[in-house]
């Protein structure tokens, strides 16, 4: 049920947001006041009355002017309103086809305009020659390192012996992927940055433990309880700050007000704050209803009627906004 103003409404420049323009399936052809606005929902146009005809405020195209850049040309043409405009991308020096294979890498050159200007391939070494650093082609952990070198864009490993202790170093000049599943049977210390994709299980009894902002004695602990059944936890998708229960609960407050005589009361919220959003409905028609409110403190709320409401008649919401 729509509220009818029977005077006008005087935003004193401020914003006018969220709001949806009258929908009509047609154009009124009676009652039509000069600036009326409407959204045709047949034709899906917005309108307005000018004070003898609907005009469309979407307008009409009359000319469109194009310039070609670098590699583009393009072509334009506009009839009876409707725009056509076609851009075609230039053909670059570069051969169609595909570059790289198992014994080659691709290489390609872009300009300034993000264009290939070349492509072509590049051979890279398969042969895995193992040597010893004492020159002998038998490679023993007790007099020798044995080195894996790789050439440009390849993994160089090495392995060494110090006493009793063997250690692996692998150098890695670019990213490294691992196309199978790998087990590390001890513990992996990482120094780096880790990052992490589809992560189906994290087994720990302990929890997941932040550091937090600062580096000192005090961290923070996420910690599911004790478990009885598979359960889900869900973030939503948008940044902000998780709130505890408390700090929901402590946000709203509700009570009802009317004894038949009295026109003004005093509603005690003990929320904080005078950022409070206050809205009233008759408890028995459940409309929603006006009156005068005064955030008198930030605990209380002033509300006064032109007539006494019944006894518990008007309910009153109380909503915290910070």
């Amino acid at each position: 049920m729509a509220l009818s103003y029977l005077t006008d409404i005087n935003l004193n420049k401020n914003e006018l947001q969220n709001a949806v323009i009258q929908k009509l399936a047609t154009d009124p052809s009676s009652g039509q006041t000069a600036g009326w606005i409407i959204f045709n929902t047949t034709d899906n146009q917005l309108k307005v009355y000018d004070g003898s005809a609907w005009t469309n405020v979407g307008g009409d195209i009359t000319g469109v002017d194009i310039t070609a850049g670098t590699g583009l040309s393009g072509t334009v043409s506009t009839t009876s309103g409707q725009h056509t405009q076609t851009i075609n991308l230039a053909n670059t020096a570069v051969t169609a086809g595909s570059y790289g294979s198992a014994t080659s890498i691709p290489t390609f050159t872009v300009d300034a305009q993000g264009r290939l200007t070349a492509a072509g391939s590049a051979s890279i070494t398969t042969t895995l020659t193992i040597d010893g650093d004492s020159t002998t082609q038998d490679v023993s952990l007790a007099a020798d390192d044995l080195k894996i070198i790789g050439t440009a864009n390849e993994i160089e490993t090495a392995v060494t012996k110090s006493g009793t202790d063997v250690s692996l170093t692998i150098g890695l000049p670019n990213d490294v992927t691992i196309g199978n599943d790998l087990t590390v049977l001890g513990d992996l210390q990482v120094t780096g940055t880790t990052t992490t994709n589809n992560v189906e299980t994290v087994s720990t009894s302990n929890g997941i433990i932040f550091e937090g902002t600062v580096a000192d004695a005090h961290e923070g602990t996420l910690l599911a309880g004790a478990l009885t059944a598979d359960v889900t936890y869900t973030l939503p998708d948008k940044t902000g700050t998780v709130a505890m229960t408390s700090d929901i609960t402590d946000r709203f407050y509700a009570a009802s007000i009317g004894d038949g005589s009295a026109t003004s009361y005093t509603v005690t919220h003990n929320l904080g704050s005078q950022d409070v959003i206050v809205q009233l409905y008759d408890a028995s028609s459940l409309d929603t209803v006006f009156a005068d409110v005064v955030r008198t403190s930030t605990s209380v709320v002033t509300i006064d009627f032109a007539v006494a409401p019944t006894a518990n008649d008007i309910r009153v919401l109380v909503t915290k906004i910070a």
